[in-house]
């Protein structure tokens, strides 16, 4: 069953353990002895229950009402036996319950619950007409809306989950009703409305955001489930919430909103600079590999920022800002000889002049890991090129120039087929 998936609470639950559904412990006050061996009795009662042996436990509470009167047992011997068996015998203990007390809200529930396994809805319906009017709670409201849902008497059955909800607004009510509403009733709003309204005015568990990404996710409600997958990730703080908010932005092609909620969040920096990086927003990209090279030390983020920091002064590079890029490209070379960096490093080195020779030598470190990468070989022929070297500057425009339509590149083959026109003349 999926995670998001909510189901109307069973009838039986509601009937013994109210909205929260949570199973009980079987105690038996007894108070003063009404015989010799009652505490004998009592313990061999709940290791007859213990070891499943239910029969024998049923058997055991009869004794103890028989010889004590003590309502509890019966209660007790009438609740097993309905859990276990629920067949005539059961009948016939609820009867007596009620027969000794027959506004015994106890077992009234025990008989609903009784006419529910036999499907015999009228009389469960009637009984529990009854309960309301010995106690209108909202676990008995509850109860009765359930009766009517399993006849299909969808807006009866509203009508009482939404009197019990107006007593209790616990989850569990809160569920059943919106459940109700969105399934059998198609109202969708209103589900929504709902659940809505219950997150932001109470501290809800999991469950009830999860009830409503299911009828956003069934609905291909994309901001709708970005809008609660948020939430969550705000409040519960799991990685898995934060990966479908991201999953969810790409499927919508948002990359704006992706990152914003990325430097919100801080959730995954890794992520943010890889976002900003295909927006080629270079400032931000350099400002984010900063943060992660503090962080960690990790010399890669250091190559980053060199980029970064280059990309986004292109147009206005200086003598100053030459250095400082130079400076960090240096760091990382010496320890991290990546094609990347080594070619970045060497084009630059090149292309402002710096050190042609040395820019040549890094351009064909890079060349040796990746031979046939069209970038690092317009990096070689525009250093031969700045040497005057216009022949050997062909020879490697040649070796890719087809493949490729890069302005930049575009552009050094026509300086350098100029060189060779000039030449010739």
């Amino acid at each position: 069953m999926s995670r998001y998936s909510k189901i109307i609470i069973p009838v039986i639950l509601v009937l013994f353990y109210g909205c929260g559904a949570k199973q009980p412990e079987m105690k038996v006050k007894t108070g003063k002895k009404a015989f010799a061996n009652e505490d004998e009795l009592i313990i061999q009662a709940l290791e007859f229950e213990r070891l499943k042996k239910y029969k024998d436990a049923i058997k055991t509470y009869d004794i103890l009402y028989k010889k004590s009167k003590k309502p509890e047992y019966l209660k007790e011997e009438a609740k097993l036996s309905f859990l276990a068996f629920s067949d005539d015998n059961t009948y016939k203990i609820i009867s007596e319950g009620l027969k000794k007390d027959p506004k015994s809200v106890f077992f009234k529930r025990l008989l609903i619950g009784y006419y529910l396994n036999k499907k015999e809805y009228k009389k469960a319906e009637k009984v529990a007409l009854e309960l309301i009017e010995i106690d209108k709670s909202a676990r008995n409201l509850q109860i009765l809306g359930n009766i009517y849902l399993k006849q299909k008497s969808y807006n009866l059955a509203l009508k009482y989950f939404q009197s019990a909800f107006k007593l209790n607004n616990s989850e569990d009510m809160l569920l059943n009703m919106v459940d109700l509403l969105y399934r059998f009733l198609n109202r969708k709003k209103d589900a929504i409305s709902y659940l809505e309204t219950y997150i932001r005015l109470n501290n809800a568990s999991e469950n009830t955001y999860f009830a409503l990404l299911k009828i956003y996710g069934q609905s291909r409600d994309i901001d709708g489930l970005v809008s609660v997958y948020k939430r969550l990730y705000k409040k519960f703080k799991k990685d898995e919430y934060a990966k479908k908010v991201i999953d969810l932005l790409m499927y919508k092609n948002d990359k704006k909103s992706a990152i914003n909620f990325l430097k919100n969040s801080g959730y995954n920096k890794e992520l943010l600079l890889d976002l900003y990086t295909r927006e080629k927003d270079y400032k931000n990209a350099y400002l984010t590999a900063e943060q992660l090279y503090n962080e960690s030390g990790n010399i890669d983020y250091l190559g980053k920022m060199a980029i970064f920091e280059y990309e986004s002064n292109k147009d206005k590079l200086n003598s100053k800002i030459l250095d400082s890029i130079s400076q960090k490209f240096e760091r990382v070379v010496e320890k991290l000889q990546l094609p990347i960096y080594l070619n970045y490093y060497g084009y630059l080195l090149i292309d402002y002049d710096l050190d042609i020779k040395k820019g040549i030598k890094l351009v064909k470190m890079a060349l040796d890991k990746e031979p046939k990468s069209p970038f690092y070989l317009d990096s070689l022929a525009w250093g031969y090129y700045k040497l005057g070297k216009c022949d050997k500057a062909m020879k490697v425009m040649e070796k890719f120039i087809k493949e490729t339509n890069e302005p930049e590149v575009v552009m050094h083959y026509k300086k350098i087929k100029k060189c060779l026109q000039q030449r010739e003349n």
